[in-house]
């Protein structure tokens, strides 16, 4: 039976852009990592694990801190190590938030691929879903549902003719992971104002954000899917499923969920022991070629 091993990165990759929010420049470099040390940022010699443990705020992105020290919207990164199959890496920030680059996970995924995959000796280790798991907030929840496979379902339900009520599901075994990789994150242009005045959205732009103005779509290019802006939404639940610190194998369905209820449904899968850590090798023959993104 082929054996499916840890991964980390051959070579050091900087990146450099702004922060989506903070508008601030920020400077990443991404560096090797041996088996079990898992995805770390390092800000300021602070080491904080991407681990829902250290996830404390969630008003539009996803943000890890620890020991004082803040990372911001870290969930396209996670997303991009997820599609990459990256287990064990040193992210170092030097900045507030990770760079927003084109607005999707595509150019994370770039870097990372011109970095090279260095195969390490270690098998990889999946977080077996074993029950099912809700969480709720009104009307919106995240069921997770066992299953051999990994798929993750996102419902949207908008009072807008271009997102409307769309539900988009993504599967590695069924679809490359480009079709969410690209998709961008996006808003409108009624909130623009809103988000600032919140200290928010500082560095928004036409070139790394889609902006709704009611149903017309502002940016010249276009959308690159008909259903982008569902398809980054499960990009986001992708990243965020990721601060398990293992992929996870589970049906995963979202219906109007967002970041807090992402990290919710991750810290539940942990208070309720919802999940068997289990090795590659240990994963039954229907899930081996499926399980990996």
């Amino acid at each position: 039976m082929q054996c499916i091993q840890q991964r980390t990165i051959k070579d050091e990759v900087v990146i450099k852009g702004i922060g989506l929010h903070s508008g601030e420049p920020v400077t990443l470099r991404l560096i090797p990592a041996e088996s079990y040390e898992g995805i770390k940022f390092i800000k300021n010699g602070v080491y904080i694990p991407a681990h829902v443990e250290n996830a404390s705020g969630f008003d539009f992105s996803t943000t890890l801190e620890k020991d004082g020290q803040i990372v911001r919207t870290v969930e396209h990164l996670m997303a991009a190590l997820y599609f990459t199959g990256i287990d064990n890496i040193y992210i170092e920030i030097q900045g507030e938030e990770i760079p927003i680059l084109d607005g999707s996970a595509i150019e994370f995924i770039k870097h990372i691929k011109s970095a090279g995959i260095k195969i390490l000796p270690e098998e990889k280790l999946f977080a077996v879903l074993k029950k099912e798991v809700v969480v709720k907030d009104g009307d919106k929840f995240i069921k997770g549902t066992p299953s051999d496979e990994f798929s993750a379902t996102y419902h949207a339900q908008y009072n807008n003719s271009i997102i409307g009520n769309k539900k988009y599901t993504f599967s590695p075994s069924k679809e490359l992971y480009e079709n969410v990789a690209m998709a961008r994150t996006y808003c409108f242009l009624e909130e623009v104002e809103m988000l600032q005045k919140m200290g928010l959205a500082k560095g928004g732009s036409l070139e790394n954000a889609v902006v709704f103005d009611k149903d017309d779509v502002l940016n010249p290019e276009g959308l690159r899917f008909e259903d982008e802006p569902v398809k980054h939404k499960v990009l986001d639940l992708i990243g965020d499923l990721y601060l398990l610190g293992f992929p996870l194998i589970a049906d995963v369905y979202s219906f109007k969920g967002g970041h807090r209820l992402n990290a919710q449904f991750v810290r539940k899968l942990i208070d309720e022991d919802a999940f068997d850590r289990k090795y590659f090798s240990e994963l039954e023959g229907n899930r081996l070629k499926r399980a990996v993104a």
